[in-house]
């Protein structure tokens, strides 16, 4: 299995200064959920990727994003 990081999404979070599980709070989905997008092991549906992408003031293509595209 290829694992594909999601650079701009975890760079967002650790600059407001939140955790993985505030995210996931704030989100409203698990903190495995968020560890799983943040490392490329699972693409959110388009309902958490508008939720994470508000809660941490990116563009929703940037949530699970890679410097090549999409998460697999």
């Amino acid at each position: 299995t290829r694992i594909i990081r999601a650079p701009a999404m975890r760079e967002a979070r650790r600059r407001l200064g939140i955790t993985q599980l505030d995210l996931a709070q704030r989100a409203g989905c698990s903190e495995a959920q968020v560890s799983k997008i943040e490392t490329g092991r699972m693409l959110p549906e388009e309902w958490l990727r508008e939720a994470i992408a508000r809660e941490l003031g990116i563009k929703t293509w940037e949530v699970g994003a890679t410097f090549g595209g999409l998460a697999r």
